[in-house]
This record gives C-alpha cells, sequence and structure tokens, in this order.
C-alpha cells in the first residue's frame, strides 16, 4: 500500500491515473520508493530503464514516458543542470546576498530576453536593496542542485507595499552542490562532536540549516572541524530523537556564519525514514504556498 504522501505529491505534480500506476508498478519490481521517483532523476531514470527492458513491454509508450518527465520538470537532458538564467523557471526562489552574512529572499516574475524580474519578498534587509549595488544571487533547482551567480541590480519599482528588483542575464552559472537527496531549509537546535571518547570531544551546539535523508548543513562559531572527520549529530526531529555518525564533506563558505556540509553515514532505518517523511511533507508544503 503506497503511502499518503505519494498520492499527495502526484496530485501536486497533475498526474494522471495511468502515470501513477506505472511509477508504483515499476518501483515495487525495483524494490524503491516511488515517492523519490517523483523528485529525484535517477530514480526516476532507473525507473524508465526497467520499463524499457521489461520483457512484457510490446511498444514503448513515448508518450507517457514524454508526459511524466515534462510535469516533473525532467525534461533536460542533464539532470536539471542550468547553463544560464535565461533557463530559470518563474516562481522560483532564490536568495541575494549582499556579502556572506546579509541576504533578501526573492521570487522570479519574469524572464525576459534581456533580463529577470524578481519581487522582494518579506524579509528585515529589503531596504538594503539599492539599485548599482551588485551581490549573488543563490539558488536550488528542485531541491538538488543549489547554483549561485553573480549579479548587478539595474531598476527597483516599488508597487505599494511591494519591491521588484531587474537583473541581467548571466551565462556564467556555479554549481555550488549537486544532492542524491532532496535537501529543504530548517531551523533545528542540535549538538555536534568529534567522534570517539566523549570525555575527549565535547558536543557544540549548533543550528541546523538545511536537511536531507543523505545529510545536513549545520551553521555554527569557532567548531575545530575539517573535512572527513568523523562527527555525532543529534537532534529532535518531528517529536523523534536522531543520533547519527556524520562526515563533513565541505566547509561552506557563502551562507553566513560558519557552516559545514554532513553526509550521514551511521543512521538507523528508522531515523531515515523520520526525515525522508518530514522533508516530503515540507516539500508538499512549499508546492501548495
Amino acid at each position: 500500500m503506497q503511502s499518503t504522501d505519494f498520492f499527495n505529491t502526484a496530485k501536486i505534480y497533475h498526474l494522471n491515473a495511468e502515470e501513477i500506476n506505472f511509477l508504483i508498478h515499476y518501483s515495487e519490481k525495483l524494490r524503491l520508493d516511488p515517492l523519490r521517483a517523483l523528485v529525484n532523476r535517477q530514480i526516476f531514470e532507473k525507473i524508465i530503464e526497467a520499463y524499457k527492458k521489461d520483457i512484457t513491454t510490446i511498444t514503448i509508450n513515448k508518450k507517457l514516458i514524454n508526459s511524466l518527465k515534462k510535469k516533473l520538470n525532467f525534461t533536460s537532458s542533464l539532470a536539471n543542470t542550468i547553463y544560464s538564467t535565461k533557463d530559470i523557471q518563474k516562481d522560483q526562489k532564490a536568495k541575494f546576498y549582499f556579502d556572506r552574512f546579509q541576504f533578501v529572499p526573492l521570487q522570479l516574475q519574469d524572464n525576459q530576453k534581456n533580463y529577470l524580474l524578481w519581487k522582494a519578498l518579506l524579509h528585515r534587509n529589503v531596504n538594503l536593496l539599492k539599485e548599482n549595488i551588485s551581490g549573488e544571487i543563490i539558488f536550488e533547482e528542485r531541491y538538488l542542485i543549489a547554483y549561485k551567480f553573480t549579479t548587478t541590480i539595474t531598476e527597483i519599482y516599488k508597487y505599494a507595499d511591494e519591491i521588484f528588483v531587474k537583473t541581467p542575464h548571466s551565462d556564467n552559472i556555479i554549481v555550488l552542490a549537486k544532492r542524491r537527496y532532496p535537501r529543504v531549509e530548517v531551523d533545528l537546535e542540535g549538538f555536534v562532536r568529534k567522534s570517539g571518547k566523549l570525555r575527549d570531544n565535547p558536543f557544540y551546539k549548533c543550528r541546523i540549516c538545511n536537511i536531507s535523508e543523505g545529510g545536513a548543513k549545520i551553521c555554527l562559531q569557532n567548531a575545530p572541524f575539517k573535512e572527513n572527520e568523523k562527527l555525532i549529530l543529534r537532534f529532535k526531529l518531528a517529536f523523534e530523537d536522531i543520533d547519527t555518525e556524520s562526515i563533513v564533506e565541505a566547509e561552506i563558505t557563502y551562507d553566513g556564519m560558519e557552516s559545514y556540509g554532513l553526509k550521514f553515514v551511521g543512521m538507523d532505518e528508522y531515523s531515515r525514514h523520520v526525515v525522508r517523511k518530514f522533508v516530503t511533507s515540507q516539500i508538499n508544503k512549499n508546492a501548495q504556498s
């Protein structure tokens, strides 16, 4: 029996009964969670390959495959990779960074031939937006790939209480991170320490800034961590206690206070299920808002 999360997410992407049954059937054959096929292109491609190799398949239903790719936004030849700002979709959310610590959240209102028009979302720094200010815009594609590009605000428009900013197009987009699992922003309190004996490695209080079933970004100050170090991370999510071993994959330098990208390596299956369910619920909420 499939989870309510799968059907709710399928509904958000406007999948019909044939498409839903197709994903369920081949996910079960491969012993995969069909929910992940809706948000992870690699899982989706595994299902398509299994379908093409199925000896019971007489004729490949290209119309079905193309419809799924279009609805799930898997039409790019390279898994959602964006090379130019001209490819950014309307309603894409992003952040304009003045520097490492100060930003304003944006949402794309229009993608024209020569410029992008962004709406500034409610934030304490919104009054810092000025014409001719340069900064970096950072955004994520389907919660899997993080991008940034340098830009300059060329014009600002104000309508009632709303502020809109215009930026030029750019082909100089940098990929900051590629993830196997969708990751969502959170603000959770946690505790982290180096792996080993507790008396030698005290816990540090941290904030968990984003999370997926594969890892998290933690934010804290004056932490003595280095890449490839093993850490123990503890936090509470959806009323459940999570305690997992992690590896520091990277120190993140573009987003505020000291941050570290962690990969979960010792998480038990129940905790992974809790995290996966939480991430899916957040994606559903964001899609409906």
